[in-house]
């Protein structure tokens, strides 16, 4: 299905030059370092901004944010806790319109080698990074097998980063380790 049958909404974020004002309200902002993972992460920056109708930019738990300018392939779920922050410009959001979607699947889908491939012919150089346009964003077909089977897609790459998660910790504990008892070592010679 064409991503745009998906969406009850899809825009861009705002641009944050254009709207900062020091007597502005401060917002919560999703960049693309937020979309590292699945899910948004939460160490979001926050600015001040005067934007007319900010409302209509809010972010809405289960929206799916996606990297438009520079790292293409990356996409997050917006989470209950971080409801209400906004999408800088470098990201779309697609406002989900149909129950029959598991946003956690898109955002899986969005990220996928085999996405990557259909995705090269939409990247247009803009100064040395990738750009995809909305309109091209619009048209993407995305394969929309049923939900139990989305369900289970989603659960299966949660899981798989669940596990690489744990991994990197384990290897920076190991690393910390190593590290201490060099020092350690090094510390009884001198």
């Amino acid at each position: 299905m064409p991503l745009d049958s998906l969406a009850e909404q899809l825009f861009q974020g705002i641009a944050l030059s254009r709207y900062r004002d020091e007597k502005g309200s401060p917002e919560r902002i999703v960049n693309l370092r937020n979309l590292e993972q699945l899910y948004v992460t939460e160490d979001l920056s926050v600015e001040q901004l005067s934007v007319p109708n900010l409302y209509k930019h809010k972010l809405n738990t289960g929206d799916v944010v996606i990297a438009i300018r520079g790292t293409p392939l990356k996409a997050s779920v917006v989470t209950e806790q971080l409801q209400g922050s906004v999408a800088g410009q470098n990201l779309a959001v697609l406002r989900l319109r149909q129950e029959k979607v598991n946003p956690v699947y898109l955002a899986v889908v969005m990220r996928s080698e085999w996405l990557a491939r259909s995705l090269k012919k939409y990247y247009a150089p803009s100064i040395g990074t990738q750009l995809i346009k909305l309109t091209q964003l619009r048209k993407l077909k995305i394969p929309l097998p049923d939900l139990a089977t989305q369900d289970k897609l989603a659960q299966l790459f949660l899981s798989t980063e669940r596990a690489n998660r744990i991994t990197l910790e384990k290897i920076e504990t190991r690393q910390k380790q190593t590290e201490f008892i060099l020092s350690k070592i090094l510390g009884r010679q001198s």
